[in-house]
């Protein structure tokens, strides 16, 4: 493992700075990633803090041995016992100090991605949401077998049985309507919510800031309407467009009656790990993706919107088929807007607290 350490320090200290968000983007992604496994190493020794002071008491009393009077005292004492002892004292001694410069390069990691960070929005101010991209027709709901493969299976013909596993033929007479939605990432923080950015600007949505690879619960039962994973898990800067709507980076689009009500509850900047395919039934607390950092986002976190529908659920499928409109008509540039179809909602009215 201290080898290991001694690596990763050196990839701390020796990485280039750089300018485009495209670049920053990646540095910081790099970084988080070799973090996670420092932190991880430092983690693995069970707080090693507390093991050098439990053994440092231990060693205080075998150092009080080496004393040149307690030696003549006791002139059984081996050569060899003594040299085992000093050995033990350097190599704790240095795995202490490996740790530190661990520790401090953390800290400094932290504060090399809160710089580029503040660089990206300097470059492109993240409260000016673009909506304007393509869908990927793959991606939306299809629940049949004709499927086009989105993961899972491996071998080319096998789309067929994989489907009939983890993507059946939409059918919504299961689905039951849950009494109230859970959280879809317990614990995480509140960086953001509806309907403006801390520091001003447009936000119709709330921001669940969680670390990367969290896991992201379906907070009803419901069907997958849209769900496409291309983008790296690590890639978001502001102003990237990437992904459907555009900036939303990995998404997931679902459908879930909660008591006598329909909701269309999207999920945006996800990582590229997914758990479901479109046209797949979900169950509440599902585990249907892990948390990420992709398109127009300014760290790891997850963005929730939701939409109280006025139609069935047949006919939320039938307009979704048909437009591809994550919004359900209520638009992108007004906060609690409705439409014939649906009203805007602020998800930390409906979720429960995390």
């Amino acid at each position: 493992m201290n080898l290991f350490l001694m690596c990763c320090l050196f990839l701390f200290s020796g990485m280039p700075e750089c300018e485009s968000p495209q670049q920053l983007a990646a540095a910081n992604a790099m970084d988080r990633r070799i973090l996670m496994a420092v932190e991880q190493c430092l983690d693995a020794e069970g707080s090693l803090q507390e093991i050098l002071e439990q053994t440092r008491a231990v060693l205080q009393d075998r150092l009080a041995r080496l004393d040149p009077a307690w030696v003549q005292r006791h002139p059984d004492c081996r050569a060899e016992d003594l040299d085992d002892l000093w050995t033990e004292v350097q190599r704790l001694e240095g795995m202490q100090t490996l740790h530190q410069r661990g520790r401090q390069a953390c800290t400094d990691t932290l504060e090399r991605i809160s710089r580029r960070q503040e660089k990206m929005d300097a470059l492109h101010p993240a409260d000016a949401p673009v909506y304007a991209a393509d869908p990927v027709p793959e991606a939306m709901i299809r629940g049949t077998a004709g499927l086009p493969a989105a993961g899972g299976a491996a071998e080319e013909g096998s789309w067929d049985a994989w489907l009939s596993v983890v993507c059946p033929a939409f059918d919504v007479s299961g689905l039951r309507a849950a009494d109230a939605f859970v959280h879809p990432i317990p614990g995480a923080c509140v960086s953001a919510g509806t309907w403006s950015y801390p520091g001003g600007g447009l936000h119709l949505g709330l921001d669940l800031a969680a670390p990367l690879y969290t896991d992201v619960h379906a907070p009803a039962d419901g069907v997958v309407l849209y769900q496409s994973a291309g983008q790296p898990a690590d890639s978001g800067y502001p102003g990237n467009q990437s992904g459907y709507p555009g900036g939303a980076g990995n998404s997931i689009l679902l459908l879930c009656p909660v008591q006598d009500r329909l909701y269309s509850v999207a999920l945006y900047h996800l990582s590229d790990i997914h758990h479901v395919r479109p046209g797949q039934s979900v169950r509440q607390g599902d585990v249907i993706a892990l948390s990420g950092n992709a398109g127009n986002s300014t760290g790891p976190h997850t963005h929730v919107e939701i939409c109280e529908l006025t139609m069935s659920l047949e006919e939320a499928v039938s307009y979704f088929l048909d437009t591809a409109d994550f919004s359900f008509g209520t638009g992108w540039d007004t906060p609690g807007a409705c439409s014939q179809m649906a009203c805007r909602m602020r998800p930390e009215q409906l979720l429960p607290a995390s």
